[in-house]
């Protein structure tokens, strides 16, 4: 190999690893969301950006899918979908607007307020659908992990016929990927099975 190629090829192997950097970096909606929570992403010189959240570390480490990296991705937006339906179902923060108000006067088109509603109605429905489908033993672990930012430690009590820790965690594990390979479609992140 000549002087020429192996620059050449290490300048392809930087730009490889600037793109594997960039796809694991943190989206501008979860730095938004860890700012916060009051956290603050630091960098360091071998990663972009690292944020505290065990759910973007599992993202990161590729511990959603060990040996697929798009699986990995795809697992971890399916993870950031149910995020995202999770804050539209909360109805508690819609505040009530006078009807004089609503519309702009006028009496045609629809009316402002409304929409949010039956977002929010829709997002708690569609919660009430995953729920049922990845069933009540892997519920509070996605739960847990995906939507409150717990780590796989603070499931362990959710496993309680399991004695040794690192089986537990094992086992969290895999009923977190099973749970968001089942939500996939219903979040529409995949196709639905046929």
């Amino acid at each position: 190999m000549t002087v020429g190629n192996s620059r050449t090829a290490r300048r392809a192997s930087a730009r490889r690893d600037e793109a594997a950097q960039e796809r694991l970096d943190a989206t501008p909606e979860r730095l938004a969301r860890a700012r916060e929570a009051g956290e603050t992403p630091t960098r360091e010189a071998s990663r972009l950006r690292r944020i505290l959240d065990p759910f973007d570390t599992m993202r990161a480490n590729r511990l959603l899918a060990p040996h697929d990296q798009k699986l990995n991705d795809v697992r971890w937006l399916i993870g950031e979908s149910l995020r995202r339906t999770h804050q539209r179902a909360r109805l508690d923060l819609l505040r009530a607007v006078a009807p004089d108000r609503m519309g702009g006067g006028s009496g045609f088109g629809p009316r402002l307020g409304l929409p949010e509603l039956e977002v929010a109605l829709h997002a708690r429905d569609k919660l009430r659908k995953a729920e049922d489908r990845i069933g009540p033993a892997s519920w509070p672990i996605v739960v847990r992990i995906v939507i409150e930012g717990g780590g796989v430690r603070d499931c362990r009590a959710l496993v309680p016929e399991i004695a040794t820790p690192w089986r537990a965690d094992a086992v969290i594990s895999d009923r977190l990927r099973i749970a968001l390979d089942l939500l996939g479609g219903l979040l529409g992140v995949t196709r639905e099975p046929t």
